[in-house]
Parts: structure tokens; sequence; C-alpha cells
């Protein structure tokens, strides 16, 4: 076995409950994406995810220690305080496996691979950004021996260019950064994902995820998506009838007849996009395909017309990025919305039969009581708060402050105790009354999660779902705590 990609083991602690925020779900696609490039270069790949089969750090590193390989590539997740893990992980693989290239990719360390690789330097390199064409170049580097100067003509890979992988304390590192490599302009040429162990991903009641599209066409101060892709990089959509064609693969081999759209943009931008979603809903509607959907978009794009088509051919759920219901905010995360595009979305949505998901950002580092009393009403106007665990993640939930991000790199706060590779900085709040008022609702709101993970029966619910089962006198009631301790609270502020 000569190349081993790996998904690490992802422990979640109780205070991040927000933990989303980290990822977005198209990286559960990217070592799929990876591995059927590979395959398709006739490359032989062994995929360890020990996320997906809940395995500790050191069940991980004894099966890795198992395997024969000269590469590994880590799709490393950022897992605040547990982040060291995952380098004590490699780092005692090291010690087994001193000749093998490590080498990691993602969207943490695209945006962090000079602090990774200067204060981790037995980690070879680091594939910056779309990782397919990148990893099959240093893939065909490293099984085939070929002189380590070939690694520094790989476009859009990082290097470590000290030879130090046994030595944990080492004064200096070198890391050099390679070309950019342009993202991918025709997506239908990438091979579909390949999907490891199906079965068990599906008993766990994990969303089979298509990935339509790349990028955004929105330049959120929160996000770093867009970034990821690169400097000039734009929402590219695959065509209609190549996602239908990986979507029917799916139907007919796992019969599988639910499915979530990962982009983190689902329509691409104006007229073309909303006629290129609906393609897609004719095709499957012609093709006779009976499934249902879920998707993610801005709430600009919605409107009746496509989201009747799209119902039609099976759209069950949608993720909407509202993020605020104080226009100052709207204005100052640059999403070019309003608050009526806001409740007009909603409400489309919800003639159609649909109560979204939300993005929404209660408190965020320049929030003035004003903004969260705008934020705190519109939720109650437009009925949002209805069932405890989206109530408890509407009020309490603050910006995550991400490098990569226009707000990161205006931040002139240091970073966080969990964040040694200055990946994330705190949430400053600029107004004390805000930053008192976000830390009770925090706690508060956590406390009731908790109550409602004790309550909940694990053998009904999807693992990966934040929605509950909430239709009884329990739920109920510690809803209607989280709404009177917000009103009451935030009074006390004001």
């Amino acid at each position: 076995m000569s190349i081993v990609l790996l998904e690490h083991p992802r422990p979640r602690t109780p205070d991040r409950y927000e933990s989303v925020v980290n990822t977005p779900l198209s990286s559960c696609l990217m070592t799929g994406y990876v591995a059927s490039t590979l395959k398709s270069n006739n490359y032989d790949i062994d995929i360890v995810d020990a996320n997906l089969y809940e395995w500790s750090f050191n069940e991980t590193i004894q099966e890795l220690k198992k395997r024969n390989f000269k590469l590994l590539g880590v799709h490393l997740v950022y897992l605040w305080e547990n982040t060291a893990s995952v380098f004590e992980m490699l780092m005692d693989l090291r010690r087994s496996v001193p000749d093998a290239h490590i080498n990691l990719y993602g969207h943490f360390p695209t945006f962090a691979y000079k602090e990774l690789l200067a204060n981790y330097p037995f980690v070879d390199s680091v594939t910056i950004g779309e990782p397919e064409t990148t990893f099959l170049e240093l893939s065909d580097a490293v099984t085939n021996n070929k002189n380590t100067s070939a690694l520094y003509t790989i476009n859009g890979l990082a290097l470590n260019s000290i030879n130090s992988k046994v030595e944990e304390d080492v004064s200096k590192s070198n890391v050099i950064l390679n070309k950019p490599r342009k993202p991918v302009s025709n997506l239908d040429n990438i091979p579909f994902p390949y999907r490891n162990d199906f079965e068990l991903t599906k008993k766990k009641g994990i969303s089979t995820f298509i990935l339509a599209s790349r990028g955004c066409y929105g330049k959120c101060t929160f996000c770093y998506l867009d970034n990821f892709y690169g400097e000039e990089s734009s929402w590219r959509g695959r065509s209609p009838e190549n996602v239908f064609n990986e979507i029917y693969d799916i139907y007919e081999e796992f019969d599988e007849r639910y499915f979530y759209f990962a982009d983190a943009n689902f329509f691409g931008p104006g007229k073309k996009g909303k006629e290129r979603a609906c393609e897609l809903a004719n095709l499957i509607m012609d093709k006779g395909l009976n499934i249902k959907f879920g998707i993610e978009c801005r709430a600009n794009d919605i409107e009746d017309k496509t989201i009747g088509i799209l119902v039609r051919a099976g759209l069950k759920d949608v993720f909407l990025g509202v993020e605020s219901g104080s226009q100052r905010s709207l204005n100052k995360f640059r999403k070019f919305t309003t608050v009526e595009d806001n409740k007009k979305a909603i409400n489309i949505l919800r003639r159609y039969g649909i109560e979204p998901n939300y993005g929404f950002i209660m408190f965020e580092p320049d929030s003035t009581l004003a903004d969260v009393r705008e934020n705190y009403e519109f939720l109650k106007e437009m009925k949002m708060l209805n069932s405890p665990s989206i109530t408890a993640h509407l009020l309490h939930h603050k910006q995550t402050v991400f490098k990569g991000t226009r707000d990161y790199e205006k931040n002139i706060g240091a970073v966080g105790p969990d964040s040694v590779v200055m990946y994330e900085r705190p949430c400053e709040f600029k107004d004390k009354a805000v930053e008192a008022l976000s830390e009770n609702i925090n706690t508060f709101c956590l406390k009731i999660l908790k109550d409602l993970s004790l309550n909940r029966n694990f053998k009904s619910e999807e693992r990966d779902s934040c929605v509950y089962d909430e239709d009884d006198t329990f739920s109920k009631q510690k809803n209607e705590q989280l709404i009177e301790h917000f009103e009451q609270t935030l009074c006390s502020y004001e």
C-alpha cells in the first residue's frame, strides 16, 4: 500500500456545539475526491476514516502502524484545544515511519500552512486549496522516488525545507510556498468522489452529500470558503447532467433516496444560476427519480418559481444564510442583502412547506444592544424560536473569526488561547454590556443543549443533525426557559 488518506478523529468538547462553523460540509467529500482522482490514475490507496469509525487517537495510530505506505495524506480539521492531539499522533507515527511523506490538506491547513509547518516540522508538506491535482502530482513524485527537487515544481504545495522528521524540538524552519494552483475550470472533468464504507455511513444516519459547485459569489466578511480556492476564484458549477449522473449512480447502486447538496451556494449567481438549478430539477423529474434533497443558499436567491420547481423535484430541506435581523450587521458583513430579503425568503419557503434551518449570528464584535434587540425581535416576528435546540443555537451563537476571512485580517486582537497556530481570533466585543450578555446567554444555552442531549433517544435520531424530536413536554418547557431567560437578561442590560 503506497498511499493512505486519513480522516483523523474529531472529538467534540461540550462547549463546541457550534462546531459546524469550523468546516463547511463540502469538506466531507474532500478525501473522496482525492481518492477518486488517484484511483482513476491507477494508484493503490487506502482510506482510514477514524472519524467514521469513532476511533480514539491511540486506536488510529495503531491502525496506521499496521499499514505500509510512502505517502500519508491527512485531511486536517481544526479541533480547537484538541488540535494538538492530531499532531501528537502524527509525531508518534513519524517515529515509526521516518521515511514516509506526510501531507496535510483541507481548509484549516490551507490558511495556517506557515504556522503548521513551522511548529510541526515533521510534517513534510501542505496542499493549498483544491487538493485533487496537487495531491496527484505529489503522489507521482513520492511513490516514484523522485528527487526532492521535484516537489518544488508542484503548484499549490507548501513545503518544509528542513530535514527534521524525528526531533520535536527544532529552532528553525524554512517554509516554502510554490506557485499557486489555479482552480479547476471544468468540474465535470473531476471523477465522482469515492464513497468509503457507504453502508456504515448510512447506518450512522449521515447524509449522502453531493457537491454540485465550488466557491460562492458572495464576499461575506466572516467566511473563508471563497478564499480557499484562491484570490481570483469564483463560483463554479458542474453541469446539471453531470450532477444528475452522480445522483443516479448512487440511487441505483445503494438504493439511496435522500441527498444533501453540500455547496456553499447551491444556486450560483443571477438568472443563469437559477436556470441551472431548474435544469437539474427537470432531469430528476423527467427520469422519474423518487428522491428528496436539501440545499444551502443565500436569502436573495430564493424566488417563488424556482423553489416551486425544486420542491416538485424533491426539495425538502434548506439551510438559509440569514445571518442577522439587523440591517447594520448585514451591511457590516457585506451580505448585500436586506432584512426584508430575509423575511421574503423565509415566507416563500414556508409557503412550500419548508421550515429552513438558519445561519444566524446573534453576537458579533461590533454588536450593540440595539443590534441584539433587532435580532431578537426579528427571530420572534418570523416565528423562528419554536424548538429548543434551534432556539438555543440562534440565541447564543457568536461570530467565529477564523484565518482566511476578512474579519480575521482586520481584527487587531490577540489570537485565542486554543489557537496555537494563530488560526482563530477571539470574538472581542467593543461593547462590554454585549460581552457580558453574550457570556450569560452562552452559558445558559449550552446548559439547555446538554439537557436536551441527555434526553435524546440516540437510537432514533440522526447523528449528524442538531435537530431533535422535540414535540414533548420536556422540550417545550426548555424552549420556554430559553426565550424567557434571553428576554429577561437582555432587558436587564438595556
